[in-house]
């Protein structure tokens, strides 16, 4: 069982991730990022060593997470170089997991399906965790400590992993962007995006009981043309583009 971790990263993931290894009782030897400013911000919080420096990188840790960009994780692997022997994870949603075989024999991921960031708390326990190694021990092994941070770990392959991230940006990254647009429009008619909480609300919580398929509504599935059309005159560039791929797109749906 994993007794001591360092991680590598103190961005959102890394700031939540570590909250809850913390939380669920081991110990921290360490938090590394690239700028120092970073690197305290979380080592203080957490009240544990933390560096910006390669040379004062601690290669004692049974586990290291590298839970930095996607673009920034072979930088940081350069950089902090763990123990050829130590398990070694990312938390990258479509990152192979072999980008981590020249530095380690142990490799794996950890990867949480969440939208994190740094002032919103999150109850890790409820939150998807997938895993995946480079053979059963090592699975085994991240699994046991997966499960003690979060309820719903799983093992999941890489192409089912990214599968799983893609399926993510539609339903949170790409709709967070049209909350944006929706709250762009309500601001031109001097109305808060407060007005549209309610209606997020609801629909979130019918999706938790009917497929979304089944709790679709509005003008498009109606096949309100008039409305449609109404909409779209009111609308122009990309907005008026989305407008129509989406109205497009619900009306090709079988329902």
């Amino acid at each position: 069982m994993i007794k001591n971790v360092v991680i590598i990263g103190a961005g959102n993931v890394a700031t939540h991730l570590s909250k809850a290894i913390k939380n669920a009782g081991f110990e921290i030897l360490q938090i590394a990022s690239r700028t120092e400013e970073s690197a305290r911000e979380l080592g203080t919080l957490l009240d544990v060593p933390y560096t910006s420096s390669a040379d004062d990188f601690n290669t004692s840790a049974e586990l290291y997470i590298y839970s930095v960009k996607d673009d920034a994780i072979l930088s940081a692997l350069s950089t902090f170089t763990p123990r050829r022997d130590a398990l070694v994870v990312h938390t990258a949603g479509s990152v192979p997991m072999d980008i981590l075989s020249d530095f380690s024999s142990n490799i794996g991921i950890l990867y949480p399906l969440q939208t994190f960031s740094k002032t919103k708390e999150v109850d890790f326990t409820q939150i998807p965790l997938y895993i995946e190694a480079n053979n059963s021990t090592n699975t085994n092994t991240l699994l046991a400590f997966a499960s003690t941070i979060s309820e719903r770990a799983k093992v999941v392959n890489s192409a089912t992993r990214a599968k799983v991230h893609l399926a993510a940006v539609f339903a949170c990254n790409f709709t967070n962007n049209l909350y944006s647009i929706a709250s762009d429009i309500l601001e031109k008619a001097g109305l808060s995006f407060d007005d549209m909480l309610p209606l997020i609300s609801e629909t979130t919580e019918k999706i938790k009981t009917l497929h979304p398929r089944k709790a679709q509504t509005g003008p498009a599935i109606r096949r309100d043309s008039k409305v449609i059309e109404k909409q779209l005159n009111a609308l122009s560039g990309r907005e008026k583009e989305i407008y129509k791929l989406i109205t497009e797109s619900i009306q090709d749906e079988k329902f």
